[in-house]
């Protein structure tokens, strides 16, 4: 198992959702962004676990719509940093 921090997890988003990383932060959400649908959202979660090298819960998926709910999963399942 490998450990993500912040500036990966945004830059992963930003490159799903097509804007720069300076653009996504902390508070960011689904609702921030017209191309942070639930396809990307499944693509990002995806991208973040190969990161990590371990799987998300699909039931989990729907509910990492924001950074901070992505950050404070990872915390919890001890894969970030």
């Amino acid at each position: 198992m490998s450990k993500i921090n912040l500036e990966q997890i945004t830059n992963i988003i930003a490159k799903n959702i097509g804007v720069k990383a300076s653009e996504v932060n902390i508070n960011s959400n689904s609702n921030d962004f017209y191309r942070w649908d639930s396809l990307t959202q499944v693509t990002i979660v995806l991208d973040i676990e190969k990161v990590i090298k371990k799987k998300i819960s699909a039931s989990k998926i729907g509910e990492l719509d924001s950074v901070k709910q992505i950050v404070d999963y990872l915390k919890t399942n001890k894969t970030f940093s």
